[in-house]
C-alpha cells in the first residue's frame, strides 16, 4: 500500500470501531490499519500539537483484531518513571491538598457511592489551571518533594507544573493498593475523551504514565477474580459485590492482566466487559483474546452476562439497589 494511502486517516464508526478502546467515535485509523489515534487510551506519543489523542502503532494485519506494538518514546528530555513507592507518595500528597467539589460529589453519589466510600477511594477534584492547582503544587514544592519521574509533573521555565484537564481524579492502584498512576474523568469531553491519563509525556523532565492495570479492593480477594473496563466502574463494582476487580484502560490493554492473575492464581476468573461486546467487533475480539490467553494458562475463565438494559456492571449493581 502506498505511503499516501497509509497516511490517510479515517474516522472510526460502528462498522470500524477503534481497535484500542473499542469505541465508535472520536478516534482515527490509518487506511492501511498500521496506526490509530485513540482519544481515550494514552500511549507515549501525543497526536499533534492540540492533543487530539494518542498515536498507537498497530499490526498491518487487516484482521479487525489488531495487535499493538510497543511504542518507544522519542522525547530525549523526559525523565525515567519513578518507582511505585515514590509515585504513591507524591500522588497521596497531591490528593491531600485537593478537595472534591459538590458537582463531582453528586456525580459519584448518582453512581451509587456513599460519602464514606468516596472518601475511602480518595477521589478528588483536579482544578483547572489556576489558583487551585498552583496552591497544591506550591505545597508539594515547599515540602521539598521531588516530582521528577512522576507522570503528570514536568518543569517549564523553572517551575513545576502539573498536566491534566479539570475533572475527577481517580487513583490507579496496584495489588498493594499503592497509587501507581492517575486518571481524570474530564469535565469537558470534547477536548479528547472522557477518561484521560495524568501524563507529562513529551514535556521537559516529564514522564508518561503507561496504561497500568487498576486493582480495586485487593483486600476482598479470596479465590475469585473479576475483570472489567475502567477504574471508576471497577471501584464501584468491587464495593457493591465485595469482590477484587481488575480494570483495563481500554479493551485492547489486557496484556497486563496476565501477570497479575498468575501471581494471585485464582480458582476462577470472571470477565465482566460492557454489553456492547454483543455488537462491537473490536470489543468482542479483545475479550476473546483475553479469555483464550487465560484458558491456555490453565485458569478457569468465565464471561459475565446480564440484561443489556444495563450497559456496564456498575449500572447493573446500582440497578439492583
Amino acid at each position: 500500500m502506498t505511503s499516501s494511502t497509509a497516511s490517510k486517516w479515517l474516522r472510526v464508526n460502528k462498522k470500524m470501531p477503534c481497535p484500542i478502546c473499542g469505541k465508535t467515535d472520536w478516534c482515527l485509523l490509518t487506511a492501511d490499519g498500521t496506526a490509530a489515534i485513540c482519544a481515550r487510551v494514552q500511549s507515549d506519543k501525543v497526536a499533534g500539537n492540540k492533543g487530539a489523542g494518542w498515536v498507537h502503532k498497530l499490526s498491518a494485519d487487516p484482521n479487525p483484531s489488531f495487535t499493538r506494538a510497543p511504542i518507544i518514546p522519542d522525547h530525549s528530555d523526559e525523565s525515567p518513571r519513578a518507582t511505585v513507592d515514590e509515585r504513591d507518595l507524591i500522588y497521596n500528597m497531591l490528593l491531600s491538598e485537593l478537595s472534591l467539589v459538590d458537582s463531582h460529589r453528586e456525580n459519584l453519589r448518582r453512581r451509587g457511592l456513599t460519602d464514606e466510600q468516596i472518601a475511602d477511594l480518595n477521589y478528588k477534584t483536579l482544578p483547572s489551571t489556576g489558583d487551585g492547582r498552583l496552591t497544591a503544587l506550591r505545597k508539594l514544592v515547599s515540602a521539598g518533594l521531588d516530582m521528577t519521574g512522576v507522570p503528570g509533573f514536568y518543569v517549564e521555565c523553572g517551575d513545576v507544573k502539573l498536566w491534566g484537564s479539570s475533572g475527577i481524579l481517580i487513583p490507579i492502584r496496584d495489588l498493594d493498593s499503592r497509587i501507581q498512576a492517575m486518571q481524570v474523568r474530564a469535565d469537558n469531553v470534547n477536548e479528547g475523551g472522557k477518561y484521560r491519563w495524568i501524563s507529562s509525556s513529551g514535556k521537559h523532565l516529564g514522564c508518561g504514565s503507561g496504561s497500568p492495570i487498576h486493582v480495586s479492593h485487593p483486600e476482598y480477594y479470596k479465590s475469585e477474580l473479576w475483570i472489567t473496563e475502567g477504574a471508576l466502574k471497577s471501584d464501584i463494582a468491587a464495593i457493591k459485590l465485595n469482590k477484587c476487580m481488575l480494570a483495563v484502560a481500554g479493551v485492547g490493554n489486557w496484556a497486563g492482566i496476565i501477570p497479575i492473575v498468575a501471581k494471585l492464581n485464582p480458582a476462577k476468573v470472571i470477565i465482566s466487559y460492557d454489553m456492547d461486546k454483543t455488537d462491537n467487533t473490536a470489543v468482542r475480539n479483545h475479550l476473546d483474546a483475553l479469555t483464550n490467553s487465560l484458558l491456555r494458562k490453565g485458569f478457569r475463565t468465565f464471561e459475565a452476562d446480564w440484561d443489556a438494559t444495563f450497559k456496564g456492571i456498575d449500572d447493573l449493581v446500582k440497578g439492583d439497589e
